[in-house]
């Protein structure tokens, strides 16, 4: 997230476009819509209620459509985030895990992903990509964040992304780490630093941690990112990961998603997909 947030919606054509699409209409969230509290489990008793976030909307059931500027909610069991600080994108998704996320061109940043509530340094995620027209990034995408450490150390905030596909070149200008291989694929690893800006915390100063393929990872294949290698590979480099499974920040719990990020575009594209958990 680069941009503070603004109101945008999509014209009316383009959501009866969007969910025109496929053989039954999509339900469209309506950020208005009346708040459901989803029951937490056994593990998550000690949080407080996810809808203490003001983004959090519902547990939906069937095809949803989002195009609020910032929603998240659950399908299903699925956890999903939408935010976006102007322009016009759109997510797609069902209870099997099946999205598509729609945006135009401009020069906005839109972020939306489909996954789990919290991180766990443990998951295994699977995904298979159908299409995918030119996002920034295509990656699996999280928080990290310990309300105990100064807040003055940009470690107490992490945001990571292990980047299979995309435009731009992940963490660019940043600090080099190690490389390794994981599942076949080998990656090289970035840290950067960002300075007073959006985050799950308020407006703060928190590291990016990155890793980077060396190529493109291909459509129409099923794929697996091993999130325990990342983690490692960035300890590695003594770059620790605070705690990825809280409800303790402002705005968003420390989420896990494979997402897709878009920002400064000259034109409008789709990427169609499905996501799983792989370690079940």
């Amino acid at each position: 997230m680069t941009c503070h947030l603004t109101k945008a919606l999509l014209t009316s054509a383009l959501i009866l476009g969007i969910a025109g699409c496929g053989s039954h209409p999509a339900r469209v969230a309506d950020a208005a819509q009346p708040q459901s509290r989803p029951q937490p489990s056994a593990a998550a008793q000690a949080k407080p209620p996810i809808t203490k976030f003001k983004a959090y909307t519902q547990r939906f059931s069937g095809e949803t459509l989002l195009t609020q500027s910032h929603a998240t909610g659950h399908v299903g069991d699925l956890f999903f985030t939408h935010w976006k600080d102007g322009g016009a994108a759109s997510f797609k998704l069902d209870e099997q895990g099946n999205f598509t996320i729609d945006w135009v061109g401009g020069d906005y940043n839109y972020v939306g992903g489909a996954g789990w509530d919290h991180g766990d340094r443990n998951r295994v995620i699977g995904y298979h990509l159908d299409k995918d027209s030119g996002a920034s990034y295509v990656t699996l995408y999280g928080w990290g964040y310990n309300k105990d450490m100064d807040p003055t150390d940009p470690a107490h905030l992490v945001e990571y992304y292990v980047v299979q596909r995309g435009v731009r070149t992940p963490g660019q200008g940043g600090e080099k780490g190690v490389s390794f291989v994981s599942d076949g694929v080998e990656y090289t690893t970035y840290r950067t630093l960002r300075k007073e800006k959006p985050s799950i915390n308020n407006t703060a100063t928190f590291y990016q941690y990155w890793s980077r393929p060396k190529e493109q990872q291909p459509l129409g294949v099923d794929h697996k990112i091993i999130f325990a290698d990342h983690v490692k590979a960035w300890e590695a480099n003594g770059w620790k990961l605070p705690n990825l499974d809280n409800f303790d920040a402002s705005d968003d719990p420390t989420y896990q998603v494979f997402a897709v990020e878009v920002f400064m575009v000259d034109k409008g594209g789709t990427v169609e997909g499905r996501v799983w958990d792989a370690g079940k």
